[in-house]
């Protein structure tokens, strides 16, 4: 099932455990194509590390695809089965690795799988709730993570109105939120912020676009910069 055009030896991808998507500390992970044998994927040990302890979890595996000079996230989902301690690679070198199992053929990803970057310094995506403008942590078409003041405080499923400027445009989103959290639960006592997840409940067809062309803008550099 895997895809020859696309899972080539060699190739970078990224893991992401499905039930951990809109949590505050889910695993984001590297790694790298070994080779594959039909529905069997072999990659390289994860950064950071997986063991046995995560036999059997179901995964999104991401990585993107250049279609005629424009770079698309395509993505399947899989199962981690099993873990070999010396599976020998083209060098011979024994290394760790990996087999996952593909559950469905790879396709474009549907953003709403809810993959997430991290807006760099100068991004011309901005978050605001009435004047206050967020510290915008990470964002996907279907949500965001931020920081603000404490003189608003949130709670779980709360809906709240926010604005969202991309570029020069601006829309007014519908939100909901999934999670919330004080700055000593990541190890940054003493600050007066609350960090924030959020999903998007409302959002049109305009916007989707803007920012899906924004979310790939920020992957390509990231990717050029070699930090993806």
């Amino acid at each position: 099932m895997a895809n020859q055009q696309f899972l080539k030896p060699g190739k970078k991808i990224d893991i992401i455990f499905e039930n951990e998507i809109l949590q505050k500390n889910a695993h984001y992970l590297k790694a790298v194509i070994y080779d594959y044998e039909g529905t069997k994927i072999i990659i390289s040990q994860t950064s950071p590390a997986l063991n046995k302890n995560f036999i059997n979890r179901k995964i999104l595996i991401t990585f993107l695809v250049n279609n005629d000079g424009r770079l698309t996230r395509f993505g399947f989902s899989a199962v981690f089965i099993d873990l070999i301690k010396d599976y020998e690679i083209a060098s011979k070198k024994k290394v760790e690795a990996l087999i996952m199992q593909q559950k469905e053929e790879a396709g474009p990803l549907d953003f709403r799988m809810y993959f997430r970057v991290k807006p760099p310094q100068g991004s011309d995506l901005s978050l605001f709730y009435n004047e206050e403008k967020f510290n915008l942590l990470d964002i996907s078409l279907g949500g965001a993570k931020f920081t603000h003041n404490k003189k608003q405080l949130f709670r779980p499923a709360d809906s709240i109105d926010l604005t969202l400027i991309i570029g020069g445009a601006t829309f007014d989103l519908k939100t909901k939120v999934r999670e919330v959290w004080d700055p000593d639960e990541t190890g940054f006592s003493g600050t007066n912020l609350q960090y924030v997840s959020v999903e998007f409940t409302d959002i049109n067809r305009q916007m989707e676009a803007l920012l899906g062309r924004a979310i790939l803008t920020i992957e390509r550099e990231l990717l050029s910069e070699g930090k993806l």
